[in-house]
């Protein structure tokens, strides 16, 4: 089974493209923030949380508080790696399992991580090829404020937080543009495959 990392800034279209990759055939699609969501609500994971942070990152439930996580991790590089080392190795592993299954349960013929910290987190060493989707940072902005129905800043911040397309492109092994419409993407993703030998 092949086994491909995608990823690219937040509004590239990285769920467009996964959405035309799955009418390939025989291809598994793994979110990574589905998986790290259900990841970091784990018992082991919200104690080490509650240890490396403080307790007050739990509700009184117990349940993970994520707007009280990330007021103390953001804006901090030291908490944010941190946060990395607690919350990567599990996550990771989590990921390496579910495409193990893919391959042996479903019989898939190729599995997509799509993770927008693919590098980051290290999980690109999981995978046997790496694409990323770019898009033009004016695009990207007018993609989120309709994603997500924030303000201009709050999704400037956003951006900010994450790298630049070299970032992306030079790690790569394939680069998705999407620069245009849906039709330029189709044929895109169509370039893709073609690549993959999917």
């Amino acid at each position: 089974m092949l086994k491909i990392g995608l990823t690219g800034p937040t509004g590239s279209g990285k769920s467009t493209v996964t959405a035309l990759m799955r009418q390939w055939g025989g291809i598994e699609i793994l979110d990574a923030d589905v998986i790290a969501h259900e990841v970091m609500e784990s018992d082991a994971c919200k104690a080490a949380l509650a240890a490396a942070f403080s307790p007050a990152v739990l509700t009184p439930a117990g349940a993970l508080d994520r707007r009280a996580l990330a007021a103390v991790v953001f804006g901090s590089p030291a908490s944010l790696r941190r946060l990395g080392e607690i919350s990567y190795p599990p996550i990771l592993a989590e990921c390496k399992k579910r495409m193990e299954e893919a391959s042996r349960v479903r019989g898939a013929r190729a599995c997509v991580l799509d993770a927008p910290t693919l590098f980051e987190s290290g999980g690109d060493a999981l995978c046997d090829v790496l694409v990323s989707v770019v898009t033009p940072r004016a695009i990207r902005l007018q993609r989120i404020l309709q994603r997500d129905g924030i303000t201009v800043e709050a999704a400037e911040a956003r951006m900010k937080n994450q790298h630049e397309d070299f970032f992306y492109t030079y790690r790569a092994h394939f680069v998705i543009e999407n620069s245009s419409d849906l039709a330029h993407l189709r044929q895109e993703t169509e370039r893709c495959r073609r690549f993959l030998r999917l």
